[in-house]
């Protein structure tokens, strides 16, 4: 179920309510900005290199920058009514129903730009989602694909995409793998809520975010949990 609402410092009559953290904003922004760097990197005949499944390096990016404008985009939608969906529960869903459809649209969005634009155009489009929504509290509630939900929830589905991906960024590009710490940790946290308990005490935190999404094999039968 999503959690209550944070708590907020009282203030006089007629004071504007002073901002409040949003730790998931924070790490949402820290990843991206990683991502960046990543995307800083890549030569001009890499975008073509093969990256995950049908996807070369261009259309993984261009889904990405998708991910990354949702916030942003959903921001300027009226929400139908209250939160029902958290973070984990977001992730439950078909995904052999919705993937192939998923995918499409990536390989769509990248034929419609230069490659080599993608860069800027992530940067832009994280940025823009961060600002927005740090003029905003936590328990704002937006419309999703999923249904409505608090904006700390949904940051919250943004920073797992990000660091997952990510990850098959740096691997199609033969870097080592490596995410920001907060925001690795609150995909962690993500994953565990779908397998619905700790990660095994034999998987370090990188190995298991491969494990869970499927990035590699595992004889435990109950991975994947998410794909």
């Amino acid at each position: 179920m999503p959690r209550p609402p944070p708590r907020r410092p009282a203030t006089s009559a007629g004071d504007s309510l002073p901002a409040v953290a949003i730790p998931e904003l924070d790490a949402f922004r820290e990843e991206c900005a990683a991502v960046d760097e990543t995307l800083a990197s890549v030569a001009a005949g890499d975008w073509t290199r093969p990256a995950l499944g049908e996807w070369d390096v261009s259309q993984l990016v261009a889904h990405l920058l998708r991910g990354v404008s949702r916030v942003s985009v959903y921001l300027d939608i009226e929400p139908d009514g209250p939160p029902g969906v958290d973070r984990v529960g977001y992730w439950r869903y078909d995904a052999d129903a919705e993937s192939p459809g998923v995918a499409q649209r990536a390989v769509q969005e990248a034929a419609k730009v230069d490659a080599e634009t993608l860069p800027a155009l992530f940067t832009e489009a994280w940025q823009t989602s961060a600002e927005r929504a740090g003029a905003l509290p936590g328990d704002h509630v937006l419309p999703t694909f999923r249904g409505p939900m608090r904006l700390d929830e949904y940051l919250a589905t943004r920073v797992l995409e990000v660091v997952v991906h990510h990850l098959d960024l740096r691997r199609a590009l033969d870097r080592p793998q490596a995410s920001t710490v907060a925001a690795a940790r609150l995909t962690m946290e993500i994953l565990e809520g779908l397998l619905g308990e700790p990660r095994p005490r034999n998987l370090g935190r990188t190995r298991f975010l491969q494990v869970a999404t499927g990035r590699l094999p595992s004889d435990d039968p109950r991975f994947p949990v998410l794909r």
